[in-house]
């Protein structure tokens, strides 16, 4: 028998990831605060393997400033990666912005192995305001 997921909301004690929309194989949320309903940020779920998704990542977060340091996107991130569980994926890459320290070690609180820092390619979408990726694996 199939596994139904459920993709709708996912939840944790302290957040709410609520569906934007579903498209192109990409399942983007507003996250909330569960207690307050207010938005914090959004998320989403890349799903796939190919040579664009290897700069972009599976994983994509962002918390507006004023919520920052609070582990909300480690939180969003779980909530994804219990999701591509759920999809019968097996592994995951997720990357950040050599400078940015703070998606650094949210990515490294999830145990993601480093795998390297690339340049991104001229014909990536990404270039050329992003000219190099940190990249990291996931197992799951």
């Amino acid at each position: 028998m199939k596994k139904i997921v459920n993709f709708r909301e996912l939840r944790d004690d302290l957040i709410v990831l609520r569906m934007d929309y579903f498209y192109d194989r990409q399942i983007s949320y507003f996250i909330y605060l569960k207690q307050t309903n207010e938005y914090i940020g959004y998320c989403d779920l890349r799903l796939g393997n190919n040579r664009e998704l290897y700069y972009y990542g599976n994983i994509g977060y962002r918390i507006e400033p004023e919520y920052r340091g609070n582990h909300y996107a480690r939180r969003a991130a779980v909530l994804l990666l219990n999701l591509a569980r759920d999809f019968g994926l097996s592994e995951l890459i997720v990357t950040c912005n050599p400078e940015n320290e703070a998606s650094r070690k949210t990515i490294e609180a999830l145990k993601a192995e480093y795998i390297e820092t690339v340049r991104v390619p001229f014909w990536h979408p990404l270039f050329p305001e992003e000219r190099k990726k940190r990249i990291y694996k996931i197992k799951l």
